[in-house]
């Protein structure tokens, strides 16, 4: 059984009432998440839930065409798959790591269990739903409004909130996905911000060097988006 001080590196987790935490912790396994690995394909039904502890995963609205946008970020604060519980057992968006980390994984019937049996482990995952929903709004608007290099401020800043780390381990083509745009332009969108002093951008990794100034060129969605996910 897990060490209750581990499973609550997921801030989710570590909310919950003690009853409700022990229940869980007795279906939880510990996995790897491994960059570029898909959790959940669209519509495919969800065999497990993630609670993350470290790293980031990208909720990916697909096309026709194969092109992925993202719609939404989960680390640490959340769950990756909660949606099973409000709106049946297929995935409506693709679950993908974006950084690699670690996770709390349950299968998705002791999770359906858990949601039916506790009132309180239930209004928080539908909590962080609503969480996720705001996200995919508001980076509609977000696209539609926003410059690219604004966007990818915004972006940075909630990577770096999430994980915690200075250093982020990303490709063009992840970024490409979750700005909407072709490589070309994250690459002159990322050597902007580089020649500014913000970030360092070198061989797939990008280091924050003045979060302020991310700050100050980052579109209001940044701070929207953090305070949504982090009420007072």
């Amino acid at each position: 059984m897990p060490n209750p001080s581990e499973l609550r590196r997921n801030r989710l987790l570590n909310g919950l009432v003690d009853g409700d935490f022990t229940r869980l912790r007795a279906n939880l396994k510990n996995v790897r998440l491994t960059l570029g690995s898909v959790l959940h394909p669209v519509g495919v039904p969800i065999k497990h839930v993630y609670f993350p502890e470290s790293g980031m995963v990208s909720m990916l609205t697909v096309m026709k065409s194969g092109e992925l946008i993202e719609t939404a970020i989960v680390g640490r604060e959340g769950v990756v798959g909660g949606w099973v519980a409000i709106d049946g057992r297929n995935a409506n968006t693709q679950s993908t790591v974006q950084i690699e980390g670690s996770a709390w994984q349950i299968p998705t019937a002791k999770f359906l269990e858990m949601y039916k049996a506790s009132d309180a482990f239930q209004s928080a995952i539908n909590r962080y739903q609503g969480v996720i929903l705001f996200q995919a709004q508001q980076s509609a608007a977000c696209h539609a409004i926003h410059s690219i290099e604004a966007r990818l401020c915004r972006w940075l800043l909630l990577s770096q909130d999430i994980t915690g780390s200075d250093e982020i381990s990303l490709t063009q083509e992840f970024l490409s996905h979750m700005l909407g745009v072709q490589r070309s332009s994250v690459s002159l969108c990322a050597h902007t911000l580089q020649k500014s002093g913000l970030i360092q951008y070198a061989c797939g990794k990008i280091k924050i060097r003045d979060r302020k100034g991310l700050e100050e060129c980052a579109c209001e969605c940044y701070s929207v988006i953090r305070d949504q996910g982090n009420p007072a």
